[in-house]
């Protein structure tokens, strides 16, 4: 199975909503009626999916290194204390 480039552009500007009305209303029936197509659309969305969490897991480890270095490094004493005081009520 093997998606051209303007059938993957097309598929991307669908699911992202980027599709005039009309064009949306035709790919939804052609959606209907072609399987390959259905299916197309189903591993496209898987893909996004993915790269969405794999981009989401590279941010939540470089926030946490930075975390480490801001919050467990002695050094930065002055900086921890006047994060944590912005959370404490007057």
């Amino acid at each position: 199975m093997k998606t051209s480039w303007s059938n993957s552009k097309s598929i991307e500007n669908y699911l992202t909503g980027r599709l005039p009305q009309e064009e949306a209303l035709l790919f939804g029936a052609k959606l209907l009626t072609d399987p390959l197509l259905r299916l197309q659309v189903a591993w496209q969305e898987k893909t996004y999916t993915l790269i969405k969490l794999f981009a989401r897991r590279e941010l939540k480890s470089s926030l946490e290194k930075t975390h480490q270095k801001l919050f467990q490094n002695p050094d930065k004493q002055d900086f921890q204390e006047s994060v944590l005081h912005l959370f404490i009520k007057p």
